[in-house]
């Protein structure tokens, strides 16, 4: 799925934009903000930067817009998206 930070600061402690290539991990990954700032691949790399409570199971995670759109022209309307992700 994908999230809209619209400027807000997220849990890594940065101010986030919805075009930003970002990702927020789900409580089973998060680690308390051990990854902040790492890396991650999603067929581009994103950057962990804010905890997703509604992530459910392991790698459960939310893109911004940015990168939705990046990944999947149709996701406004498809909200889910199937990815493959690894820390880089």
């Amino acid at each position: 799925t994908y999230y809209d930070p619209d400027g807000g600061v997220g849990g890594c402690g940065n101010l986030l934009q919805n075009s930003d290539f970002i990702v927020i991990l789900g409580p089973d990954d998060w680690d308390s903000g051990s990854h902040c700032g790492q890396p991650v691949n999603v067929h581009i790399q994103v950057t962990i930067q804010e905890l997703c409570p509604g992530c459910l199971g392991a790698d459960g995670i939310d893109l911004s817009e940015g990168t939705m759109s990046a990944l999947h022209s149709n996701y406004i309307n498809d909200e889910v998206i199937q990815v493959v992700w690894f820390f880089a």
